[in-house]
């Protein structure tokens, strides 16, 4: 079941193609697996595609749209991006679980890839480069082009634990597979969870399965223990060096 959404804030921005590219691919992740925010954002774009064809033509110019998303809340117009997402989001989730099914994907263990994902790797996540962080986790970065946010995806051994570390920016993290676990709560498929900068915690995947998500960091996360400060600029080296080596969106 899913305990954690996006805010209207995310999905209004998103419905109306204001969502920077990688809040963008955590948003219509997280929307492959919830309804009720497939269902909200298409009420957002219908709305907001209603109210554009309303429009005399002499109205649209360069400042229009942004006046009608103010009319309509925090915006939620251009419908394209919904259109991108929302009607293909069930026949997503069974192509991926068949895809997942089929043998050859032993690193990634069946894990169901978002459609917004796929374009990483056409064979799974096992064909991504991967930097093994410890025995409990390995993280293979993204590259998204113009975007300055660091993204990835984080695959944490079932009972493992992250490093404890605090947010020196914005994280988004979108659970694909298994779930955590901090001190705020348990998280599961599908959930969205936000951190905001300032706020420290440490991930634990549940004993019975490994925990996979996709994480957008505004900034990279500051580690509390002083051996983990330390390994800091070799574990920043590693990762990019290990991002030049996979695809970009």
């Amino acid at each position: 079941m899913i305990s954690y959404h996006p805010d209207s804030r995310f999905l209004t921005d998103f419905a109306a193609a204001n969502l920077p590219m990688s809040e963008a691919v955590c948003v219509s992740a997280h929307l492959e697996f919830c309804g009720k925010c497939r269902a909200h954002v298409q009420q957002l774009a219908d709305i907001g595609g209603h109210m554009l064809a309303r429009l005399q033509p002499r109205a649209v110019e360069e400042d229009s749209f942004e006046r009608l998303m103010s009319r309509i809340g925090d915006g939620d117009g251009a419908q394209q991006t919904a259109d991108a997402v929302l009607p293909a989001a069930q026949e997503s989730l069974v192509l991926a679980e068949e895809v997942s099914s089929r043998a050859g994907l032993a690193p990634t263990r069946g894990v169901f890839l978002p459609r917004a994902l796929r374009r990483l790797s056409a064979g799974g996540l096992h064909n991504l480069s991967w930097v093994q962080l410890g025995n409990a986790l390995r993280v293979a970065p993204v590259r998204i082009s113009g975007d300055a946010r660091d993204t990835a995806i984080y695959d944490i051994k079932a009972g493992g634990r992250m490093p404890e570390h605090e947010h020196r920016g914005e994280e988004i993290t979108v659970l694909l597979k298994g779930s955590f676990s901090d001190a705020e709560g348990s998280y599961s498929r599908g959930d969205f969870v936000v951190r905001n900068a300032g706020e420290a915690h440490q991930p634990m995947a549940t004993q019975d399965t490994d925990c996979i998500c996709l994480v957008s960091l505004e900034r990279p996360v500051r580690p509390r223990g002083w051996f983990y400060r330390l390994l800091e600029p070799y574990v920043q080296y590693r990762l990019q060096k290990t991002l030049e080596r996979n695809t970009t969106f």
